[in-house]
C-alpha cells in the first residue's frame, strides 16, 4: 500500500501533467496545435467563449510576430490570460488603516486566508487585529484562535451563535482603541444561492461600514478548483457588498 507521501507525490504529478498539457504542449505549431490549445483551455474551465477568444488572438499574434515555436506561444498565452485580470485600484492590505471582511462559500479557505494574511501583515510591521465573526460553524472560532496565537495577534469574537454583526462592531472598536493598521474579519460561509443568508451578509457589511471610520473592503475567497461557478459567486457577493 502506497504511503501518504507517495500518494501525495502521485497526485501532484497528475496536477503537473494537466498544467503541462495546457502550457507546454510543444511540437509543431499547426492547425492541430490551435485546436489542442482551445480544447486544453476549455478543459481547464476557462469557458468556451474565453477559450475561443484566446486561441484566435494568439493565432493572429503568432502570424503577426512570427511566433513559430510552442515555447514562444506559451509566453504569449500567459500574457493573454493575465490580461483578463484587472489591476486593483487599491490594495486594502497595504493602503492602511483599513478593515477587510472575508466572504465566500463553506470550505473555500476564508479562516486560513485570514490567519495567513494576518501573519504576513504583522511581519511587514503592521499592527493587526483579527475578528471571528463566523459564530455558527463548529470550531471556526477555535481554528482562528490557533492562527492568532501562532502570529501573536489579538483576536476579537463572541460566543457561539452570537450575532456576527456585533462581532464586527467589537472588532472596529478594538482596532480604534489599540490604533491598529489592519482589521481582518472572518465571516461564516454562505452559499450565494441562499437569498436569506446573503441578506444577512449584507447586514454584516453595512453595520461594519457604518461603525468604521476607515475604509471597509469585502474580499471574496474562492477555491482555485471552483471554475466558472466562481464568477457567479463574485457577482452575488459584489451585489451584496454594495447594498
Amino acid at each position: 500500500m502506497a504511503s501518504f507521501a507517495e500518494r501525495l507525490k502521485q497526485g501532484l504529478s497528475r496536477t503537473r501533467e494537466s498544467i503541462n498539457e495546457l502550457f507546454y504542449m510543444g511540437g509543431e505549431v499547426d492547425e492541430e496545435y490551435w485546436e489542442r490549445l482551445e480544447d486544453a483551455l476549455v478543459m481547464a474551465d476557462c469557458g468556451a467563449n474565453v477559450a475561443m477568444s484566446v486561441a484566435d488572438d494568439l493565432r493572429e499574434r503568432s502570424a503577426r510576430e512570427n511566433l513559430l515555436s510552442a515555447n514562444a506561444i506559451t509566453k504569449a498565452l500567459a500574457e493573454r490570460l493575465a490580461s483578463f485580470f484587472p489591476e486593483v485600484e487599491c490594495d486594502p492590505f497595504r493602503s492602511t488603516p483599513s478593515c477587510v471582511l472575508f466572504v465566500g462559500i463553506n470550505g473555500a479557505g476564508k479562516t486560513t486566508t485570514v490567519g495567513k494574511l494576518a501573519a504576513r501583515a504583522k511581519g511587514d510591521g503592521k499592527s493587526v487585529v483579527i475578528g471571528g465573526a463566523d459564530t455558527f460553524r463548529a470550531a471556526a472560532i477555535e481554528q482562528l484562535e490557533v492562527w492568532a496565537e501562532r502570529a501573536g495577534i489579538p483576536m476579537v469574537t463572541r460566543e457561539r451563535g452570537a450575532d456576527p454583526a456585533s462581532v464586527c462592531y467589537d472588532v472596529i472598536e478594538t482596532a480604534e482603541r489599540q490604533g491598529c493598521d489592519l482589521s481582518l474579519i472572518d465571516t461564516a460561509g454562505r452559499l450565494h444561492t441562499s437569498p436569506e443568508l446573503m441578506r444577512e451578509l449584507a447586514k454584516v457589511v453595512n453595520v461594519t461600514r457604518k461603525r468604521a471610520q476607515v475604509p471597509v473592503y469585502v474580499v471574496l475567497v474562492v477555491d482555485a478548483t471552483t471554475g466558472q461557478n466562481g464568477l457567479a459567486q463574485a457577482k452575488e457577493s459584489t451585489w451584496t457588498a454594495s447594498l
